[in-house]
């Protein structure tokens, strides 16, 4: 398994984070949990998930989390694992009302920690901006989260760049670390923006990337294979709508002319997919869910896998940045 040491940190992560998304409702606990034991066998370090993760099935909520806590608790793994959540999420319901408060973001940690059964949070999230807040005053309550042990480090998820950027100035001038790491939309595949259902995403793109280029800040890219798309593509499968109006374009059709002509034995379209978005610059680590254990091992495979920095960058001069 290849690690990537991530800047501004002392974390050393798999190169591959572990995406939880689905544990508690279309995974089954015992599912999920068998995953994680085998991810961890297999040299994975790295675990994604997020507060709000489940909540689409009511009654109960957090249920990724909760059934991560439940695997740390039974396994004792937790000092093996570099864990990442996520918090200030909108309620499902009022997606357009922010949640990024002191007591929001406060409440939300503190409901972390006790779902996932653990004191501290390695890497913590803020799953969405609150624009009306100075960007300052959300990071010195991430500070004191720090201070009182309860995160190690901080980052966004879904914030615009010109916002990063605030809080980071903000972070430089008052000798904080500021943001370490940042969650984004991003893959091989181009994004038809207009077409998500969630226009809260933020992807990256040319300006966004060149600020990771320039300030060597981590990213770890959500999506990160397209729900699939390039791969089903290459087994002949008819994409459903969902799927087809978020990457059906022009783009994307000469990258995987391209992944046609490129793939074979030795590579497949899940190891471009996933090596594409290791090799910058900068740190930069794919979360992937896996639906069983055959894509999860292929997956890992692909860590190993040495592609030619010059075919990579033949797929990026496919794309728009």
């Amino acid at each position: 398994m290849e690690y990537k040491k991530f800047s501004n940190t002392d974390l050393k992560v798999s190169a591959i984070c572990l995406g939880t998304v689905n544990y508690g409702t279309a995974m089954q606990e015992a599912d999920a949990k068998r995953q994680m034991s085998k991810f961890l066998d297999m040299g994975g370090n790295f675990i994604d998930t997020a507060h709000v993760y489940g909540d689409w099935e009511p009654p109960v909520t957090a249920r990724s989390e909760r059934v991560i806590g439940n695997w740390l608790k039974e396994t004792g793994a937790r000092s093996s694992i570099v864990l990442a959540t996520k918090g200030a999420h909108p309620r499902m319901d009022t997606m357009h009302i922010p949640r990024c408060s002191d007591e929001e973001i406060t409440a939300d940690l503190d409901g972390s920690l006790e779902c996932l059964k653990t004191d501290y949070i390695d890497l913590y999230f803020l799953h969405r901006d609150d624009v009306s807040r100075p960007a300052g005053d959300i990071l010195e309550c991430l500070e004191e989260q720090v201070r009182k042990g309860k995160i190690r480090y901080y980052g966004c998820s879904n914030w615009q760049l010109n916002r990063i950027i605030e809080a980071q100035e903000y972070a430089r001038l008052h000798g904080l670390k500021g943001f370490v790491c940042n969650q984004l939309m991003w893959s091989l595949a181009e994004i038809n923006y207009d077409n998500l259902d969630d226009k809260t995403f933020v992807l990256m793109d040319k300006s966004t990337y060149q600020y990771h280029v320039e300030s060597n800040m981590n990213a770890m890219a959500y999506m990160s294979v397209a729900k699939g798309y390039f791969a089903r593509l290459s087994k002949g499968e008819k994409l459903p709508w969902s799927i087809e109006k978020v990457y059906g374009n022009e783009s994307n059709r000469k990258i995987f002319e391209l992944l046609e002509e490129v793939c074979g034995d030795t590579l497949t379209v899940t190891d471009i997919s996933l090596r594409y978005l290791m090799e910058h610059p900068f740190a930069s680590v794919p979360i992937a869910s896996f639906d069983n254990d055959e894509q999860l091992e292929e997956s890992l495979r692909a860590c190993d896998k040495d592609i030619p920095k010059e075919l990579l960058d033949s797929f990026s001069r496919l794309k728009s940045f």
